[in-house]
């Protein structure tokens, strides 16, 4: 019994904690806010750094981060599934970024 109870404490600590669906950082960091946009609930820190969970609508990457950036502002940064948006992407994401 004992043993049973051991393995079962092990494999409860042992797993993996669940990635971030997406994360973000903001250029200009502001209040902390959570908003559920296209299927993923954001939550944003006042420090700009920004996380999602949920699967989110089926969408390019590109599309989904001009979605967030139209709503939230412009990124330094925006990554899904751990594959992050690089040089022309970004700018382009940043691009739907209200004035």
């Amino acid at each position: 019994m004992l043993l049973m109870t051991l393995i079962s404490a092990t494999l409860a600590v042992a797993q993996p904690a669940p990635l971030l669906d997406a994360a973000a950082t903001l250029a200009a960091p502001g209040e902390a806010r959570r908003v559920v946009l296209d299927g993923r609930a954001w939550s944003c820190g006042p420090d700009g750094a920004c996380v999602a969970r949920g699967s989110g609508a089926s969408q390019p990457a590109l599309r989904e981060c001009r979605r967030f950036v139209a709503r939230f502002g412009a990124v330094t940064r925006y990554e899904r599934g751990g594959i992050a948006l690089a040089g022309p992407e970004l700018a382009q994401c940043n691009a739907a970024a209200r004035p």
